[in-house]
């Protein structure tokens, strides 16, 4: 301990837990009632790794081409092969990590089952800019407090050993999960860091050091986040606690401030397809001059209910211009707010403000639950593809057009940095018009890896558009401009329409640079 002390001096309002919490934990844990922990031998475990195999196999999209998938199969392997000296947690998180190569977050073991009988630290944790503090705690003397290590690691350190039991599509939403999971102390003790199984002892700034007991998930969740704007409007002090769409007006203008949680009807008052009206309402009497859409907090839903406010949005002359539409994202952006911020980024001149998303635009979601049959463990999988961009789309997260950050200062002060960016904000776009000869030759009908790609004329504008498939959200609608000889460019960052030019012969497309990726378009 005095080593890591050397190394240390080197160097308002109820929210549910995490959304993902609430999502993977709860509905599990009132599946599970009633049963109590079973220690098992190996014959029982096999019959349970080989369900789950047959599982995976069954329910995860394209399981047989996925590289990953043999990944998995040797983990598996891995567990069968020293079930006589594993513990029956190591058992389970092992299962964890095997699931966890599949790089999918809906892949995973909820560790709040009864059957499992899992303890956390009542203890919420957030990861600013500036490192882990405390936002709430049961031991009230604990909030504010900087943590610096964990059972005498580093923190940084412990993040790392937890990540392969961090099940998730990238490093951001990790982080996300690592303020949950890494207060759980049987997961600790199966990461390698030593310790009873019943408490942790927290290292803090200022040398200092305190054992904290863990306690039923309830404890848990019954602290307070009092993130900015988490289903609480600041500005004019209005709750909308546990309400999955509101909206207020930021006071003294014209900018409406929209916030999602989730895309399903609210227990009480307007439907979703009735909110989205009342929005609509607002920006055609004019009331409504630009949008903020705050979509940090959520995730989950519907998305199909989003048809007809992502085609709001888009068709609004007023709203769809540079500065007057503002996504705000975060590290737990995902699921069906992933989906929106994504399909408004293709469609709209919408400006993401924030942090990197905890998902990419090609998202695997509507999360299976199944039982293994002796050990009776709930596994979540994921087993339906939702595209929101071509299939060699890889980026497993959305990068905002501005970044922000977020230090444990500013949560002090109340202040919400997102929403300071959002209302300085005011355009910083440019398209330049383009000649009509230009505009009538590249008029027509393509295809780009086997969609039909329209680049039409709409009221004195260039525009290339392509409609969405059947069980997809994969849609884009944007202006052209040409941006060199060469070169047009769109009011999607990164994507741009190179062409041959009349010098060279005909007028053609030659390739879609969608960023950074070359796609082959040909005329129809």
């Amino acid at each position: 301990m005095i080593q890591f002390k050397n190394v240390l001096n080197r160097t308002v309002m109820k929210k549910r837990i995490l959304n993902f919490a609430l999502i993977l934990f709860m509905i599990p844990l009132a599946l599970c009632r009633g049963q109590q922990p079973t220690q098992m031998d190996r014959g029982a475990w096999l019959e349970d790794l080989e369900f789950l195999e047959q599982s995976v196999a069954k329910t995860f999209p394209d399981f047989e081409s996925n590289p990953r998938s043999e990944l998995f199969l040797q983990e598996v392997l891995a567990i069968k092969e020293n079930l006589d000296i594993l513990t029956q947690k190591e058992i389970v998180y092992g299962i964890q990590k095997a699931l966890g190569v599949l790089g999918d977050e809906g892949c995973n073991i909820m560790p709040f089952q009864e059957v499992l009988e899992t303890n956390i630290l009542p203890v919420s944790l957030y990861p600013f800019q500036d490192g882990w503090y405390i936002c709430d705690a049961k031991d009230k003397s604990l909030v504010g407090q900087q943590v610096l290590g964990i059972d005498g690691m580093l923190i940084e350190n412990v993040y790392d050993r937890m990540k392969p039991y961090l099940n998730a599509d990238n490093e951001h939403y990790q982080k996300r999960l690592f303020a949950v999971y890494g207060l759980i102390p049987d997961l600790l003790r199966v990461a390698g860091l030593d310790g009873s199984d019943s408490e942790v002892l927290l290292q803090l700034s200022g040398n200092k050091e305190v054992l904290v007991k863990a306690g039923q998930l309830s404890e848990y969740s019954n602290l307070d986040r009092n993130l900015p704007n988490d289903g609480y409007f600041q500005l004019d002090q209005k709750n909308h606690k546990n309400e999955n769409y509101w909206f207020e007006y930021m006071p003294g203008s014209e900018s409406i401030y929209v916030q999602f949680q989730q895309i399903s009807n609210n227990d009480k008052g307007s439907s979703f397809k009735k909110f989205i009206g009342l929005i609509e309402d607002e920006i055609v009497e004019g009331k409504a001059k630009k949008v903020i859409l705050d979509l940090r907090y959520g995730g989950g839903g519907n998305g199909f209910k989003l048809k007809s406010f992502t085609d709001l949005l888009r068709d609004s002359e007023q709203i769809n211009q540079d500065g007057n539409l503002i996504v705000l994202t975060s590290k737990a952006t995902k699921g069906t707010l992933l989906e929106l911020a994504s399909i408004l980024q293709l469609n709209t001149k919408s400006i993401i403000i924030g942090e990197s998303t905890g998902e990419g635009p090609n998202t695997v979601g509507d999360v299976k639950l199944v039982q293994m049959p002796n050990s009776k463990i709930y596994v979540s999988l994921t087993n339906i593809f939702w595209p929101t961009s071509w299939d060699i789309d890889t980026r497993s997260a959305l990068d905002p057009d501005i970044n922000v950050q977020f230090a444990f200062e500013d949560y002090l002060k109340g202040e919400d940095p997102w929403l300071d960016a959002a209302m300085d904000y005011t355009g910083s776009q440019k398209l330049y018009a383009m000649d009509l000869d230009l505009m009538e030759t590249l008029v027509g009908t393509y295809e780009v890896q086997g969609r039909k790609v329209s680049i039409s004329i709409e009221e004195g504008d260039l525009v290339m558009h392509m409609s969405r498939r059947i069980k997809s959200f994969f849609e884009f609608k944007t202006k052209l401009s040409k941006e060199t000889d060469g070169v047009l460019t769109t009011a999607i960052r990164g994507v741009k329409l190179h062409y041959r030019g009349k010098e060279y012969g005909d007028v053609e497309p030659l390739y879609l640079d969608w960023m950074g990726t070359k796609l082959n378009i040909e005329r129809n």
